[in-house]
């Protein structure tokens, strides 16, 4: 997410596109080295096995425990005691919430990411949240140094007798992700951006109904998506002199079409 877009597109250059709309398979992106770093899996395919209603109540009571205890731009590691005392703790982290299009420049800057005012003109910048992952989640700790971290929460929180304990944990300093919105007279175009240095999965049900079309726009390879009640559109920029990637996803709500996200796409590439 930040930006001169791997290819840069001259002003008054004609935009080129090819199309190839998808089959039956999830259209993927991939890196300069031909890696894989966006894919879609339903349930079946990533062998998802969905959590416990006991799992699920204590991600939900670890996640307002960060919303009450933690300050903006910080992460911890939580455990929530319960009547099933497995060690299981929760990494949780809070963005930091920007209205100034300024500040989040300078927020990202050396991030090679391009904030924009406005998109096309008239969708002015409205605010944005930005959230560095945790160290933790970028080189998770072995199975063994895991347990030891629940082990070490679950009796802070007997100690303490509370219903939770916490650890605070160390951000990445080039992991991240952006969510802005950009409005005009009352209708939002949101931009997320993340960047990562490994692929990231998104699951999917069988059952939804989208259509999926592969872009080409000036030699930058693109995924289009009408889900029905709105469109999307994204793409991934190799960051120079790593490995990693930032992918571009831009979506509204209709009306709006195709030529209108190509168009707001290639404002990032310029």
């Amino acid at each position: 997410m930040k930006y001169k877009v791997g290819i840069l597109v001259a002003a008054g250059m004609v935009l080129t596109v090819s199309t190839a709309f998808a089959a039956v398979h999830y259209q993927t992106l991939k890196n300069n080295r031909g890696e894989v770093v966006y894919e879609k899996k339903t349930l079946e395919e990533a062998n998802y096995t969905p959590p416990s209603k006991e799992e699920q109540l204590r991600s939900l009571k670890s996640e307002g425990y960060a919303n009450e205890l933690l300050k903006e731009g910080t992460a911890a590691i939580f455990y929530v005691a319960s009547d099933i005392p497995d060690g299981k703790t929760y990494t949780k982290s809070k963005g930091i919430s920007f209205t100034d299009v300024s500040a989040l420049r300078k927020k990202m800057k050396d991030q090679s990411v391009k904030i924009l005012d406005s998109l096309e003109g008239t969708y002015k910048f409205e605010s944005a949240s930005v959230t560095f992952a945790p160290i933790t989640e970028v080189n998770p700790p072995s199975p063994e140094e895991k347990a030891a971290i629940g082990e070490k929460l679950r009796k802070q929180a007997e100690e303490t007798k509370k219903e939770y304990a916490m650890m605070p944990v160390e951000l990445s300093k080039d992991h991240w992700i952006l969510n802005s919105t950009y409005i005009k007279q009352g209708k939002r175009i949101r931009v997320s951006m993340s960047r990562t240095s490994g692929k990231e999965t998104f699951i999917v049900h069988k059952e939804w109904d989208f259509k999926e079309e592969r872009l080409t726009v000036n030699g930058v390879e693109m995924i289009f998506t009408d889900f029905g009640t709105g469109k999307n559109i994204q793409w991934v920029y190799n960051v120079p002199n790593t490995n990693q990637t930032i992918r571009y996803h831009i979506e509204a709500s209709n009306p709006i079409s195709k030529e209108e996200l190509m168009k707001m796409a290639e404002a990032y590439m310029n």
